[in-house]
């Protein structure tokens, strides 16, 4: 019985990353009938004109830098692949069917009519579900920090393979703690709005209030302070007392471990101030 041997595909990031910088990270779709390039920018790795699932390589005929809403056009199906390969072909000085026959695809010249630009409200809309999106992932970021640090994992650790400081797992944590389900949540505002609410003494009443007087973060900060100001002003004093504390102890805990000269006159310094403290 004969074995078939599957062709090797060429892979090539360097390749990539020469259309990522010629491009300038910014979109090649040339319009056909303005000939005006869309310079949108443009994320991740280049498109592949002939897929890879198809057996297309990373190769300059089959790459072309293109925003996210041109690609979805080509993946639409509303945008012709012919006119990518008449863009690629006069980026790389050659006929459009040279390129097709590098890529084993048929060409034919696309058709002038130019393609559908996003409308205002389309992009609009696109970018609120991001945004509501991305609002919601800060809670499950926090219900899955929650969860780890119950678990036993230190803050320390989980900054250091996660990327973001202890003091961000913190808050993260302490919006969820404070707002578990989704319940407990107002849609309608944002993430921050929460997080200014999470560190009131009533926040389920004030994120109600924010939400009635379509109040921003900045509003909601100072309506905390008027109402709790002096209370929190006084723990944010102790706060930043201790922070300044915890650091001074450092510093002269380091000294102390290195036992030189003014370990040993800090040592002594130390010891009196502790016997006049119990006098």
């Amino acid at each position: 019985m004969m074995t078939l041997i599957k062709p090797t595909r060429i892979r090539s990031r360097e390749v990539i990353q020469q259309i990522r910088e010629e491009s300038e990270h910014r979109c090649e779709y040339v319009d056909a009938t303005t000939q005006e390039r869309c310079n949108h920018p443009a994320e991740g790795e280049p498109h592949h004109i002939r897929t890879r699932g198809a057996g297309g390589e990373d190769r300059r005929e089959n790459l072309i830098h293109l925003c996210g809403w041109h690609h979805r056009l080509f993946h639409d199906g509303n945008l012709d692949r012919n006119e990518l390969i008449q863009i690629v072909a006069k980026r790389e000085g050659v006929a459009p069917e040279e390129i097709a026959d590098v890529l084993k695809l048929p060409y034919q010249p696309p058709p002038t009519e130019p393609a559908p630009q996003p409308k205002i409200e389309e992009l609009l809309q696109a970018y609120i579900q991001i945004d509501e999106q991305e609002q919601e992932t800060r809670f499950i970021k926090g219900q899955l920090l929650d969860a780890m640090l119950a678990a036993g994992a230190k803050q320390k650790f989980l900054s250091s393979q996660i990327g973001v400081s202890p003091a961000q797992i913190r808050e993260l944590v302490h919006v969820y703690r404070t707002f578990p389900t989704p319940e407990s949540r107002i849609p309608s505002l944002s993430w921050y709005h929460h997080r200014v609410a999470s560190h009131s003494s009533e926040p389920a009443m004030l994120l109600v209030k924010a939400n009635d007087e379509a109040m921003s973060t900045r509003d909601l900060r100072k309506v905390i302070l008027e109402q709790e100001g002096a209370n929190q002003l006084v723990k944010q004093d102790e706060d930043q007392e201790q922070k300044k504390a915890k650091q001074v102890l450092a510093s002269a805990q380091k000294i102390l471990d290195s036992g030189s000269e003014a370990a040993k006159w800090l040592r002594a310094e130390l010891k009196q101030i502790l016997e006049e403290e119990q006098i």
